[in-house]
């Protein structure tokens, strides 16, 4: 029991002086700053990051057209997303962004649509024990709005596309060809022994 209570103690010595180490701005073990407490020390937010923390988070979308129905989304890390920020407010817990943002489906979706306009993104800086890290914690679209999309040709209509075209291609030979002389006959098969 002694010497659990003496490695815990030794942990906790460790972390403390880890923490210690970080609050005064030295390097990490990596030889990298460490993250303090300082606002100087604050994770750095830009469009590569925003590309990022904007994964899991949703907003209400309204057609271009103004006839179909408003739709939710779900932004996805598979999807393309282009990003410029417009404006940015640094406060000391909080940040906003407001940004010009263009992304779209899969390759493969049943429905396809592409999604263009600016959302305003609020962020709060979440402070852990020794990590600092800053969260989405409202999306709000401005002008965010999707279009849909042709569909892509399924497989068995693409299928049914190229034999029309093949037979319309030997439909066109045929034709281009009925002056020239046909090819002669094929023999018969061979008789079977059966």
């Amino acid at each position: 029991m002694k010497g659990r209570r003496l490695t815990i103690a030794l942990l906790l010595a460790a972390a403390t002086a880890g923490l210690g180490s970080a609050a005064c701005g030295g390097q990490n073990s990596a030889g990298g700053p460490a993250l303090s407490a300082t606002p100087e020390q604050r994770p750095e937010l830009s469009a590569e990051s925003i590309r990022r923390d904007i994964n899991g988070k949703w907003v209400r979308l309204k057609p271009a057209d103004g006839k179909s129905e408003p739709r939710s989304w779900v932004f996805s890390p598979e999807e393309p997303k282009e990003i410029e920020v417009v404006e940015q407010k640094l406060g000391e817990d909080e940040a906003s962004f407001l940004i010009n943002m263009k992304t779209r489906t899969g390759p493969r979706s049943r429905n396809p649509i592409s999604i263009e306009g600016q959302l305003r993104l609020r962020y709060r800086l979440e402070s852990g024990l020794v990590l600092r890290q800053w969260d989405i914690d409202e999306v709000e679209n401005v002008s965010f709005v999707y279009t849909k999309l042709d569909p892509p040709p399924t497989p068995g209509d693409a299928n049914a596309n190229a034999s029309n075209a093949n037979a319309a291609n030997a439909n066109n030979a045929n034709s281009n060809t009925s002056n020239a002389a046909a090819p002669p006959p094929l023999p018969p098969p061979p008789p079977s022994d059966r």
